[in-house]
């Protein structure tokens, strides 16, 4: 798995942490917040570049109106059936 692939992982993790804990919308600088927590920052940026890829893959989507982004349906269904 390449640094990318781990690094968009990583982030997609930290997602599922929060929709666990009951986030149902977020933002890239909530995701940097628990990352810094790990000890494992990342820049906003670098974030918000990630959220492109897991949504060009389709597990998250975004709110045009609120800039608020979220689990796609999908993505919580197969989550869900894995766990």
């Amino acid at each position: 798995m390449s640094v990318e692939n781990r690094r968009v992982e990583s982030v997609f993790a930290v997602i599922e942490e929060l929709v666990a804990a009951g986030t149902a919308e977020f933002r890239p600088g909530d995701v940097c917040d628990v990352l810094r927590e790990q000890n494992a920052p990342l820049g906003t940026w670098q974030v918000r570049a990630d959220f492109s890829t897991l949504e060009s893959q389709g597990r998250i989507v975004c709110d045009p109106q609120s800039g608020a982004w979220q689990v796609s349906p999908e993505a919580m269904g197969k989550a869900q059936q894995a766990g």
